[in-house]
């Protein structure tokens, strides 16, 4: 577990637009660490974004300092009032803080029933029944034992994985009313065997409902499909993503998803210890494993990744990879990936264009992809392991175009979590999807970001909310954060 690191979410806690930062800190804890009993723990810390550039701390004052063996957070408007809550993820339970509009943040997890004790290390807000609320998935690791020694003569420091009983998934129903029920057992999601280390969600076969793919370690992948009611069945592996392309389950990380080959549907890059992969989505919701014919394999497999991210650093209109890597066992570093895409899915090492922070060596774990100063640019923060995390900023002179969508729907969940977005610029149609946007250890930037490359204007942008209800703009601006509300009157009470 102290391997595993933490890493937080990215959150506009006060609706000024400007996304603001969580970050969650670990131990000590008496099960895992051997601190003694009175070493104080470090306080999670919210960053808010004063727009120019700046971060300033305000932790103490909006009141989620946190507690126990942190891993990681997770953010959005669980009770759609209007303002983005946030969810942590900790070794020994969660905490579910409410954001009261002024600042400041409640504790309502008991309240909430949120009560689970288990290993978290990942967690999602999705809607799984599409009743205009969102609930969550928490993915849980392994039950740890102190007892469990390695055998003599071992070349690592602790036992891996599989040495360990695992824990079960849960997934909470939202009852509309600040409370939640574990509906685990019913929807379908309660899996044995398995000891996760992330959960995304996302819509794989594209048909209207969110379906979840859980990141194992040393066992195959879980692709959940929703059957439109909340109810789950495990697809992974007639759908070609539980093992990788070699056939290994080997530990997998997480998953970042995007349309990496510009074909209008999903693909996933799952960063491993061991192999990475590349699956592209082809007709039918099925994948193949391209990270061999992409070109990611050698770059790639002299390293242990962790966090991994779509985006489109040079705004050039397909998406590009990040990769944070570092080592599993020792307290050293490997330096990050930085790889453009072709145009086509395939991939070359572009480390160089990102400048000398691509040199030195990181023991990164969790990376989060965001436009932290609204440039049009995106950023990335990286966690490490033990040591303080780091801001990247893009700092690229491309005179490239970009629009950047912002969400808000009014008869389904406040978020937009769940809508199919498609983007038309120059003949060109780029295809995004709604989502609580977790990967490993992190939440990345919920808006939607597309690099236009020359393009000035969109023709057309076309939304299929989670309601079914349509949406069609045309002629839009490029260049700007566009905030866009499902029409209609809103079902819920918006405060401001």
């Amino acid at each position: 577990m102290e391997s595993d690191g933490a890493g937080g979410a990215f959150l506009d806690f006060d609706n000024d637009g400007f996304m603001d930062v969580y970050l969650v800190n670990s131990g000590p804890a008496p099960v895992l660490s051997d601190a003694p009993p009175s070493t104080p723990r470090w306080p999670n810390r919210l960053y808010r974004n004063r727009g120019d550039g700046t971060l300033e701390d305000v932790t103490k004052r909006a009141g989620v300092e946190g507690r126990g063996f942190g891993t990681t957070a997770a953010a959005a408007d669980y009770d759609n009032d209007g303002y983005t809550d946030l969810l942590v993820v900790n070794f020994d339970g969660l905490i579910l803080y409410h954001n009261e509009g002024n600042g400041t943040f409640t504790d309502v997890t008991e309240k909430a029933g949120l009560t689970s004790k288990q290993a978290g290390i990942s967690a999602t807000f999705l809607d799984v029944d599409n009743d205009g609320y969102l609930d969550v998935f928490v993915a849980n690791y392994l039950r740890y034992d102190p007892a469990v020694k390695l055998p003599l003569g071992a070349q690592v420091p602790y036992p891996g994985p599989l040495s360990y009983e695992p824990e079960f998934n849960i997934l909470y129903r939202n009852r509309g009313d600040g409370t939640f029920e574990d509906i685990s057992e019913r929807a379908g999601i309660r899996i044995p065997g398995h000891r996760a280390m992330s959960v995304t969600a996302l819509d794989y076969d594209l048909d209207g409902d969110q379906d979840l793919y859980v990141s194992n370690d040393g066992t195959p992948n879980l692709l959940l499909a929703n059957d439109g009611r909340g109810h789950f069945g495990d697809v992974a592996l007639q759908c070609g993503v539980g093992f990788n392309q070699f056939g290994e389950a080997a530990g997998s990380m997480g998953a970042a998803v995007g349309d990496c080959n510009g074909d209008g549907r999903p693909d996933m890059f799952v960063t491993r210890f061991g192999n990475a992969s590349l699956y592209l989505s082809l007709p039918g919701g099925v994948f193949e494993d391209r990270v061999q014919a992409s070109g990611i394999l050698p770059i790639s497999s002299p390293y242990t990744s962790w966090g991994g991210n779509f985006l489109d650093f040079d705004n050039d209109g397909d998406l590009d990879l990040f990769i944070a890597n570092g080592d599993a066992h020792f307290m050293r570093g490997m330096p990050p990936l930085l790889l453009e895409n072709r145009g086509d899915g395939t991939f070359t090492d572009a480390s160089a264009k990102g400048g000398p922070l691509f040199k030195g060596p990181l023991n990164a774990r969790g990376s989060g992809a965001w436009d932290f100063d609204n440039d049009g640019r995106t950023d990335m923060l990286i966690t490490s392991l033990g040591n303080r995390a780091v801001l990247w900023r893009n700092a690229g002179q491309t005179q490239r175009h970009w629009l950047t969508l912002r969400l808000e729907g009014t008869r389904g969940n406040r978020d937009g979590f769940g809508a199919q977005v498609r983007v038309t610029a120059g003949g060109h149609t780029f295809y995004a999807e709604g989502r609580c946007p977790t990967s490993y250890v992190f939440q990345q930037d919920p808006r939607l970001h597309f690099g236009l490359a020359d393009n000035k204007s969109v023709e057309r942008i076309e939304i299929r909310w989670p309601s079914g209800q349509g949406q069609t703009l045309t002629n839009v601006a490029a260049d700007q954060i566009l905030k866009v509300r499902e029409p209609g009157e809103s079902r819920w009470t918006l405060h401001r």
